[in-house]
């Protein structure tokens, strides 16, 4: 019989370290949120061959008394509780104690720290778990941590890392999740120097999203602000037009700290149910603020997942929060010119920029473009971009042309915009002097007064238009905006265009259709209106263990879906009617295909049909090419309008998209 000993220390802190510290991106997770919670606006990260040779983390925090850090680096050994008591209420990211200690028994770890109060820092070196150096140093306030050679006295964990390459995108991840957490807190990453990501501390979590997930993103993104109880939800959420392949966007905070839960991304998806393409994701930001009793992170060692001591009001608070977000405003997809393909326009090359070279060095000196106004001509010197650039290699002046003149570009796209709207308000100004001269005109002329009071119609169509932004934000579907909808004709045999205000729509008769019916067997089975139809013969049965607790659990609610169940054994059961509102679906599939749902306690009884709903009018609805009359159609868009969502069909796709009066006038060149 084998004989029972106790493992030596060694052995049981790197034991503790393989809980703790997997790879390199664990390593910087614990320093960085070390440095979050000394109290630092400002933290680096730089790594050597993606963290496995080199990882240095830098921040300005409070620093660690030099009496304290060799402390710091024994196993549980932590400032930020004090007793059990203090797990259920923490406010810190880290709790543990066990960071330093397992990083310090697989690596090489050099440590400098001043805190305010010193005059001189102080340097500790520890390798695999012993005490190498230690002693006074010059430093800034703050902290320095360098780890080397990690895994170098494990050298089987050492082979199971991946590539230096893939391991740096697992850190590149961290910090862009970081910075989002974080958006007052000066980020900086250096990955084998390469700057890979930098945020100045003083953004909103918008600007963040616009610097990681770029331009198209953000201009798509719709503000959250809900507040229920003691819970609070912000962040932002995607419109349905901006979706990922995976579940990558869907990033979820709680008390400023990262989480990976199950629960909170389903409500994200629930939320966005309808909106989406199948297989496809939302993007979504979003920060949970809670009282810290509520919510246990002591549930994972790398401290990533949580439990809720109430997940039913979580996920209402982001099910609503996420769902009034989008429906804020209209949901119709909106053609423009920044999705069109551009027009071939006649390529002019740019004068070659003048370089002069000064030493090692080059200035560039943008020949001056000229502006003609009327029968003069004015002189307008281009932005200068960068005064010098030190020029190494050729490709590194190509590089730098090629720069220069997309600025170049954009510049002057910017500037005949800005030309644009100045030339509208400068008639727009115009157009009052007049209406306010006129007005003065007619006040001192009584006789004149009702004429001049006609001719002041002039200029409303500018007030109009400003009206019309006003009924976009109130939403263009809605029931009582049917008058102001003017139905055009078809095309194709599928789309009809519809003209609304300053809005030219086009609407998909399938998505419609589609829509209508799905919403109609919905709203019925929701308002528990569900009819039975008999069955001849009835079904017969056999359920397992799990499905028949689920029936016993749920038996009211099969009954208010109109489905009626009798027993007919220990584990036959008999079941005489379905819904039959449901139509042309398979009774026993769909009875089965709720029960295993139900045994898996998801959501509710109606979700586990919905998809067979959605196919079910999909089948249903009038296809493209298929013969409708005007009157038909015109009922179908005024029905639309009543709709919870109109905007997409059960499987996502839209129901109309549109274009905005001044869009088009802009393709037809009425607009410059």
């Amino acid at each position: 019989m084998p004989q029972i000993r106790i493992l030596d220390e060694q052995t049981i802190d790197q034991i503790a370290a393989g809980e703790v510290i997997e790879r390199p991106l664990s390593v910087v997770k614990e320093l960085v949120e070390n440095a979050l919670d000394a109290g630092a606006d400002s933290i680096a990260v730089e790594l050597l061959g993606g963290g496995i040779d080199q990882i240095r983390v830098t921040d300005n925090g409070c620093g660690i008394p030099a009496d304290q850090v060799q402390i710091a680096f024994f196993r549980h050994a932590t400032s930020k509780i004090e007793s059990a008591e203090d797990l259920f209420d923490l406010h810190s990211l880290g709790f543990r104690g066990e960071a330093l200690s397992s990083i310090a028994s697989v690596a090489k770890v050099e440590l400098i720290t001043r805190t305010k109060e010193s005059l001189s820092g102080f340097r500790y070196v520890i390798e695999g778990g012993a005490e190498i150096d230690s002693g006074d140093v010059a430093a800034p306030q703050g902290t320095r941590f360098t780890v080397r050679d990690l895994f170098y006295n494990t050298p089987v964990r050492r082979k199971f890392l991946k590539s230096a390459q893939t391991e740096t995108s697992y850190v590149v991840t961290l910090m862009e999740q970081l910075a989002l957490s974080r958006p007052g807190v000066a980020m900086r990453l250096v990955t084998d120097g390469k700057l890979r990501l930098q945020t100045s501390g003083s953004y909103g979590m918008k600007e963040i999203i616009y610097t990681l997930f770029g331009r198209e993103v953000a201009s798509h993104l719709r503000p959250v602000d809900f507040e229920t109880g003691d819970m609070k939800l912000s962040g932002f959420v995607g419109e349905p037009v901006i979706n990922r392949g995976n579940r990558g966007g869907e990033l979820c905070f709680v008390n400023g700290r990262f989480v990976k839960n199950p629960m909170m991304m389903k409500a994200i998806e629930q939320a966005y149910h309808g909106l989406t393409m199948q297989h496809k994701f939302p993007v979504a930001v979003l920060q949970l603020t809670m009282d810290a009793s509520q919510v246990d992170v002591n549930v994972h060692p790398q401290k990533t997942e949580v439990r809720f001591r109430s997940e039913k009001e979580v996920f209402d608070i982001i099910y609503r929060g996420v769902r009034e977000a989008l429906y804020a405003q209209d949901l119709i997809p909106e053609e423009g010119t920044k999705d069109a393909a551009p027009a071939p326009q006649k390529i002019q090359r740019e004068p070659e920029p003048r370089v002069r070279e000064e030493g090692n060095h080059y200035s560039v000196m943008p020949e001056p473009r000229v502006r003609e106004e009327g029968r003069h001509y004015s002189v307008m010197p281009e932005p200068r971009i960068r005064e010098e650039v030190d020029y190494r290699t050729a490709n590194d002046r190509r590089l730098f042309e090629q720069m220069f003149d997309r600025e170049i570009a954009r510049r002057r796209e910017e500037d005949a915009e800005a030309a644009a709207v100045a030339e509208q308000e400068k008639q727009e100004q115009k157009i009052q002097q007049n209406l306010q001269a006129d007005q003065t005109a007619a006040a001192e002329t009584p006789e004149g007064s009702e004429a001049k009071k006609s001719s002041l119609t002039l200029p409303v169509p500018r007030i109009v238009e400003a009206e019309q932004q006003n009924l976009f934000e109130e939403k263009i579907i809605q029931p009582k905006n049917m008058s102001s909808f003017r139905l055009l004709g078809q095309i194709f045999k599928t789309y009809w265009l519809i003209e609304y205000e300053g809005w030219f729509l086009i609407a998909d008769q399938h998505a419609v259709h589609e829509k209508i019916l799905y919403e109609r067997t919905m709203r019925s089975l929701a308002k528990k209106e569900a009819t039975s139809q008999m069955l001849l013969p009835p079904l017969v049965i056999s359920l397992t263990g799990v499905q028949q607790d689920a029936l016993r659990r749920n038996t009211e609610v099969f009954e208010e879906l109109g489905f009626e169940i009798s027993p007919l054994g220990e584990r036959e059961i008999r079941v005489d009617a379905v819904p039959d509102n449901l139509f042309s679906l398979s009774a026993r599939e769909l009875f089965i295909q709720m029960l295993d749902e139900l045994s898996e306690q998801r959501a509710t009884a109606l979700s586990t049909i919905d998809a067979k709903v959605a196919t079910m009018s999909c089948k249903a609805a009038v296809k493209g090419n298929d013969p409708l009359a005007f009157e038909e159609a015109e009922a179908l868009i005024r029905e639309l309008l009543t709709l919870q969502n109109p905007y997409t069909c059960p499987h996502g796709r839209p129901t109309m998209i549109r274009m905005s009066r001044t869009e088009l006038e802009k393709k037809f060149k009425r607009i410059v």
